[in-house]
């Protein structure tokens, strides 16, 4: 190959787009153009982009995001957690700056948030999927802990009691898609350690405040059932009791 004569491109080849290069690396395909679509931030310290391209198998989108400089917990989670459940985003790519970097980490993701959302069926279905992440990770806390993951702190005894589970800490009806895979849990900024109870008072919160208090009913009710808890109930009314409607 003929070396570049102005420091940029060979002659007779044409300049590459870095965007495209950097989706064709990470989807697998060649990809010669990538239009960018900006959304709007979600959370507010995280930059999201959707990616639309076209490679020989037609066109395709993805969700680039990036956190603010030092938020790594999404960036350290969800590739962690895309090899052990179906229930959240596919990760094509990431990247980890070093600590000084003055940007932050970043996830090119599968475009999730072109789907139908989960609330447009049986909420239900969200927290279904939710406990089966969780299942997934039971065996996991210490790699989550390394993974930087903090733990609920200063409880009341109640919920301090419950065992330590992956908690996604803002669990929501705008979280949730439903994908031929089924429902597909996004935005793990929030994450950490806890007492699953906390999810289940999120989601039910947020139904009673959209005015659907029949679904946010079956979701309590859900989690009484599926836990087999005997202190379900009053974890229940602990976390409903400190954690504010969303």
């Amino acid at each position: 190959m003929t070396e570049p004569s102005d420091g940029s491109v060979a002659d007779g080849l044409p300049e590459r787009d870095p965007l495209a290069d950097l989706v064709s690396r990470s989807v697998g395909r060649r990809v010669e153009h990538v239009d960018v679509e900006v959304l709007d931030p979600w959370p507010e310290h995280v930059e999201r982009k959707r990616l639309r391209f076209t490679t020989d198998a037609g066109q395709s989108s993805a969700i680039f995001q990036r956190s603010g400089r030092g938020i790594v917990t999404e960036a350290q989670l969800l590739p962690f957690l895309a090899r052990k459940t179906p229930h959240v985003p596919i990760v094509h790519s990431r990247g980890l700056p070093p600590p000084h970097a003055t940007f932050g980490p970043w996830l090119l993701l599968e475009d999730v948030f072109a789907a139908s959302g989960a609330c447009d069926g049986d909420p239900v279905e969200i927290l279904r999927a939710k406990f089966e992440v969780e299942r997934a990770v039971k065996a996991d806390v210490p790699a989550m802990r390394a993974l930087g993951l903090r733990v609920s702190e200063r409880l009341a005894p109640v919920l301090a009691s419950a065992p330590l589970t992956l908690v996604h800490g803002y669990l929501r009806c705008d979280r949730a898609f439903v994908l031929p895979r089924g429902v597909v849990i996004a935005g793990w900024a929030f994450a950490h350690l806890g007492p699953a109870v906390v999810d289940v008072v999120s989601l039910s919160n947020s139904l009673t405040a959209a005015g659907d208090a029949r679904a946010a009913e079956r979701v309590r009710e859900f989690y009484i059932g599926q836990s087999g808890d005997a202190e379900a109930p009053a974890r229940l009314a602990e976390a409903e009791r400190v954690i504010v409607v969303q």
